[in-house]
């Protein structure tokens, strides 16, 4: 049985209202591919580390805290068949800012969080699924929403 995971990944950038002030968060690349793996040898398969690149502007608000979520917009689906969105978990460094979660179609988790001015962040998820038999062969598809906040 073959299974191809396929996680569209959609971001999306934040300016603030003051024009002086400026945030860009950029994701690399754009869709995540899970491997297939024979779950008995591979309980839990990872797709390539994706890239979080956040840069802040200057001016007012440049100092104070921020964050950056990440929501699945669903389960995973392939037709009728679906992956619930709880067996993706995923790894972040470096630590801190970033943090390890679980994904979740209903509540934003917290992937960074900081405080202070730091100009750049930069950061790799590595997303995993729990691997298992009793999938269903296909290729399943997911949007991810990346969210920066920052006042």
């Amino acid at each position: 049985m073959k299974l191809l995971f396929r996680i569209g990944i959609v971001q999306m950038a934040l300016a603030a209202a003051t024009p002086a002030f400026c945030q860009v968060l950029q994701i690399q690349p754009q869709t995540i591919t899970f491997p297939s793996s024979d779950p008995d040898t591979v309980p839990v398969v990872a797709a390539a580390p994706v890239q979080v690149s956040f840069v802040r502007g200057s001016g007012r608000g440049g100092s104070g805290s921020w964050s950056i979520t990440v929501r699945a917009d669903g389960d995973l689906t392939a037709g009728p068949a679906q992956i619930p969105i709880a067996s993706i978990t995923w790894v972040a460094a470096p630590s801190p800012p970033f943090r390890d979660g679980t994904l979740s179609s209903t509540v934003a988790q917290t992937l960074a969080s900081g405080l202070g001015s730091e100009p750049n962040t930069r950061g790799s998820v590595t997303f995993r699924l729990a691997n298992s038999w009793n999938y269903s062969a296909g290729t399943y598809t997911q949007t991810i929403v990346f969210t920066l906040t920052s006042p």
